[in-house]
């Protein structure tokens, strides 16, 4: 049996339908952050709460267990299991990496017009400096973790997070990295989609209210251009806290006005890729490795995607062949030129190359291989 320790988020059902596939009967999937009813996923034979696997878990033998994004409850159910003969796989999916355990090395994932940490950073702030404090304990204990329980890396689509993990923790270099990626673009889009390019002049900024993506530092930037009558989608509903969306509103409807369209309320994943179709100009001011499913739609369906360079998405798109552009250097003429058809080819054989089911399930069967 291979036991599968997830959260309740929207990509999960994807992942258990191409495991089962995959691995018939094979499959257990714990919702750790979660005692009674799930939000997201769908509740099937295979499928237990925190509590309803603590209750049954011996009844069950496992093989290998994978851990998709470790965090401090997950290791705590981990720490309750015999490991003996199991193959423990961390899948990292960038929360656990860049927040958890580069920030507190020094990692910077936070742009300094950030209202979500711009009080925290003062010097006097006591409670800012005990958090990051407790921050670095935690970094320890779970690069310990790792250490002792770990025995396969594995990324997610961005392939030089193994580096970044070594180059701040080179006490793990002996781990051994596996490939793998949860957004086949043939799934994501379906019949119909995949076969569509950009056909609209909307900009988007960023995929989610989660601080990291840097709203106002890209709004800043956003606003000093012409965008004329063009619509900028702010998809919020999403991750986040409520104080920092509100921010991020308000800064958007001062500095783009009419155009600010923020997305409060959640938008099924086939409305919202039809939308993603009338969006010319993607601009995401992520500092750490995040959004990378919206980043391959969006260059895969022809936009222009802006990255800062201080992201490692942006080194790995470039290491791939594939064209983004800086955030930092936007310019009038980029934002009013569609990106040129033999590059939107281009970045689309590239990643019809690489993000398919059919090469999902030859990573699933390498990972046991």
């Amino acid at each position: 049996m291979k036991l599968h320790l997830v959260n309740d988020e929207k990509i999960i059902n994807r992942t258990i339908d191409i495991f089962e596939e995959v691995f018939p009967g094979e499959n257990l999937f714990v919702v750790t952050n979660r005692t009674g009813a799930f939000k997201w996923v769908n509740k099937r034979n295979n499928v237990l709460s925190r509590s309803e696997f603590q209750k049954s878990k011996s009844d069950y033998t496992f093989s290998e267990l994978y851990i998709h994004l470790l965090n401090r409850r997950k290791m705590d159910i981990i720490n309750t299991l015999s490991l003996h003969n199991v193959a423990v796989y961390w899948i990292i999916w960038g929360l656990d990496l860049y927040n958890k355990l580069l920030a507190p090395k020094g990692f910077q994932i936070f742009a300094p017009t950030n209202s979500s940490c711009r009080q925290e950073r003062k010097p006097w702030n006591l409670l800012g400096l005990l958090k990051r404090i407790q921050q670095r304990h935690e970094a320890e204990d779970t690069i310990s973790f790792v250490k002792d329980k770990v025995d396969y890396i594995v990324t997610d689509t961005t392939d030089n997070d193994y580096s970044y993990l070594l180059k701040y923790y080179p006490e793990l270099k002996d781990k051994i990295w596996k490939d793998f990626f949860y957004y086949p673009l043939d799934v994501i889009l379906g019949p119909e989609l995949i076969k569509s390019t950009v056909n609209g002049t909307n900009l988007m900024i960023g995929n989610s209210a989660s601080a990291t993506n840097n709203h106002e530092y890209v709004i800043d930037i956003l606003s000093k251009l012409d965008i004329g009558n063009r619509r900028v989608i702010v998809p919020l509903s999403y991750s986040g806290k409520k104080k920092y969306v509100e921010s991020v509103v308000r800064l958007g409807k001062e500095l783009l006005g009419k155009n600010f369209e923020p997305l409060l309320d959640f938008v099924p994943l086939s409305e919202y890729n039809k939308m993603q179709v009338s969006v010319s100009v993607a601009l995401f001011g992520n500092w750490r490795q995040e959004a990378i499913g919206n980043i391959i739609v969006a260059l895969y369906l022809g936009a222009k995607v802006f990255l800062s360079p201080v992201n490692p998405v942006y080194e790995w798109a470039r290491s791939h062949g594939l064209v983004v552009y800086e955030l930092e250097r936007i310019s009038q003429q980029d934002i009013d030129t569609p990106l040129e058809d033999i590059v939107k080819l281009r970045n689309r054989e590239i990643l019809s190359s690489l993000y398919t089911k059919e090469r999902m399930i030859r990573l699933i069967k390498d990972l046991v291989e």
